[in-house]
């Protein structure tokens, strides 16, 4: 998918957006009140310059101060480094609530995890 670059400049009570990539021949801006409506904007403004969908592309917006942009970024990459970590984690969780109940209950599978009986019965369901 087609990631579309903008800069937004705090203005007094606007965000001024400015594009950074979009395709030659095209160039645009757009604002807004707040940081929400300036990127909702930047995307309307995106989807009627080049004539596609809304959906069809990724806006990056960051601000023009290099400080918040780089605080913005550091967030983004520690929530994603979390949510990789919480996957990893779940799915550990489900391999040993498996491989628990092969031989103990799954009210000791839960105390060894600690997590509560009824979630390792939902991990590790019993056929039958």
């Amino acid at each position: 998918m087609t990631v579309y670059r903008a800069t937004a400049r705090h203005d007094g009570k606007w965000w001024s957006v400015s594009f950074d990539n979009l395709p030659k021949g095209y160039g645009g801006a757009t604002q807004g009140r707040t940081w929400a409506e300036a990127e909702r904007m930047a995307r309307e403004a995106v989807a009627v310059l080049l004539d596609i969908d809304e959906d069809s592309f990724e806006l990056a917006m960051r601000p023009a101060d290099p400080t918040m942009a780089s605080l913005i970024v550091e967030a983004e990459r520690a929530r994603e480094e979390a949510e990789r970590a919480a996957a990893r984690a779940r799915k550990a969780l489900v391999a040993a609530a498996v491989e628990l109940t092969k031989t103990v209950t799954v009210r000791d599978a839960g105390a060894m995890l600690h997590v509560s009986y009824q979630q390792i019965a939902k991990l590790a369901p019993k056929a039958g």
